[in-house]
């Protein structure tokens, strides 16, 4: 029995849910598909709106925005099944078993938490894009490499978990924006000692952002993991950018590093650049670090 569980924002998921309300029927599977979305006042919600016509589906706008970690809670309260998929809204799956794919490993396997890991579509409309080179390098990782490192590549964007499993663990409601709820839920779980298994299940990712949001939201997620670190929910020895970060302060250079910040951003944006979003990525925790301590 399975509940999948979608948060929406500013997204028209209806071409999702109808996919896959179609392969459950087909799988004679007990589900339910509910769709939550985060107080965006879309104008494209109307059309989400016919969610609620379909069987076993249902689709509600909430009134104020709880944020990435909190409305994927809310989703998890709100279902019955044992047996819990989380996809975001803006995705589709690239293959026609996708759902069978994901009963069976519930029927046959020991483990309590899958991934079925992300590709994006190459076209002439993404090529270039930041955003896709950074999933093609980071995020598009097949199964067998994910699962040599299986807590480094868990993301929410498509997980399947067993309902007791999320109950014990839940998302991080201190994290309200955009960035680094997937680590913190990974970490979690390895705390935990829940195993994660990695297959070949995969979805595109499907909205895009601009070179310009992109780069604003990598730095919203370098808040959130200074955030964390300030928090005391994570140590710095837990992720390469907070030992960097670390080793730059010892050497005493993290207030120079941090003014560098807006030149990176530029060069980053300008030239589609890894490396420039990479240093990005440093500077800016050395300027959020510097004006902590002001």
């Amino acid at each position: 029995m399975l509940s999948v569980l979608i948060p929406i924002y500013n997204y028209n998921a209806l071409p999702l849910v109808e996919l896959l309300q179609k392969q459950l029927i087909k799988e004679q599977f007990a589900f339910e598909i509910i769709c939550l979305d985060d107080a965006s006042n879309s104008s494209l919600n109307p059309i989400n709106d016919k969610i609620n016509l379909l069987e076993n589906c249902s689709f509600s706008v909430l009134n104020d925005n709880l944020g990435r970690s909190a409305i994927r809670n809310l989703l998890a309260k709100k279902a019955k099944y044992s047996w819990l998929l989380f996809l975001d809204g803006d995705v589709l799956p690239v293959n026609t078993n996708f759902i069978k794919t994901y009963i069976d490993e519930t029927k046959k396997s020991r483990f309590t938490v899958f991934c079925g890991g992300i590709k994006y579509e190459r076209n002439s409309k993404t090529k270039g894009l930041l955003h896709v080179k950074h999933g093609l390098k980071n995020e598009e990782i097949s199964a067998e490499l994910r699962n040599k490192k299986p807590y480094k590549y868990f993301f929410t964007s498509n997980f399947l978990i067993d309902k007791g499993i999320f109950k014990t663990i839940k998302f991080e409601e201190k994290l309200t924006k955009y960035g680094r709820e997937d680590f913190l839920f990974a970490l979690a779980l390895k705390n935990e000692n829940f195993k994660i298994h990695h297959i070949s299940n995969e979805i595109y990712h499907l909205g895009l952002e601009s070179d310009e949001s992109f780069v604003a939201k990598t730095k919203q997620a370098m808040k959130n993991l200074y955030f964390l670190k300030q928090e005391n929910l994570i140590s710095s020895n837990e992720t390469i950018l907070l030992k960097i970060l670390k080793l730059l302060q010892t050497l005493r250079v993290s207030n120079f590093i941090g003014k560098l910040s807006p030149y990176f951003e530029d060069k980053a944006i300008r030239r589609k650049s890894l490396f420039y979003l990479n240093c990005l990525k440093v500077s800016y925790l050395c300027h959020l670090k510097v004006n902590s301590e002001i």
